[in-house]
C-alpha cells in the first residue's frame, strides 16, 4: 500500500582538493513498504524546466538502493565494506564509477526513518571523491507500518 510522504536528501560531497559541495533537496514522494523492504518514490522537477527525474529508494537492511531515471539514469547499491559499479548516465555521455560504502546506518524514530551513508566515489578503484548522504522520510501513519 502507498502512502503520502515527502523526503529530505543532503548530500556532501569532498574532493581530492578539500573542496565540499553540499546540496538539499525535498520533495513530495510515495513510501510503502513491502517483503520487508521500505520504497520512496519521488520526482524532480528542475529549476531550468528540463524532464522530470523519477528516483526510487530501496532500503532493506543491509543494502540501500537509489535508482534514477530521466535526464540523469543511475543505479547506486550501497553496503557497508562493499565495492558496487554503477553507470552514471546523461545526457554528454555515460561515466562508470565505482561506490565504495565505509558506514551504512538506518534509524526509525518520531515518525521518520532516517538512513546515514558514508562512502567513496573510485575510478578505478582509486578513491576520488568522499560522501556523505543523509536520506529522511516521513513514515505516514498507517496500522500495520511502525
Amino acid at each position: 500500500m502507498e502512502n503520502n510522504t515527502y523526503i529530505t536528501i543532503t548530500a556532501r560531497q569532498r574532493d581530492d582538493a578539500g573542496e565540499e559541495a553540499v546540496t538539499r533537496s525535498r520533495a513530495a514522494g510515495n513510501y510503502c513498504e513491502k517483503n520487508g523492504s521500505v520504497y520512496v518514490l519521488y520526482e524532480e522537477n528542475p529549476e531550468d524546466g528540463g524532464p522530470v527525474t523519477r528516483n526510487m529508494i530501496k532500503w532493506k537492511s543491509p543494502i540501500l538502493e537509489l535508482t534514477r531515471r530521466g535526464s540523469v539514469s543511475t543505479r547506486m547499491v550501497f553496503e557497508t565494506g562493499k565495492e558496487y559499479l554503477a553507470d552514471y548516465a546523461t545526457s554528454c555521455g555515460c561515466l562508470k564509477m565505482g561506490i565504495l560504502t565505509h558506514s551504512l546506518e538506518a534509524f526509525r524514530r518520531d515518525g521518520f526513518l532516517e538512513i546515514r551513508a558514508e562512502y567513496s566515489l573510485t575510478s578505478d578503484g582509486i578513491p576520488f571523491s568522499h560522501c556523505r548522504l543523509l536520506i529522511r522520510t516521513h513514515i505516514p501513519s498507517q496500522p500495520g507500518v511502525a
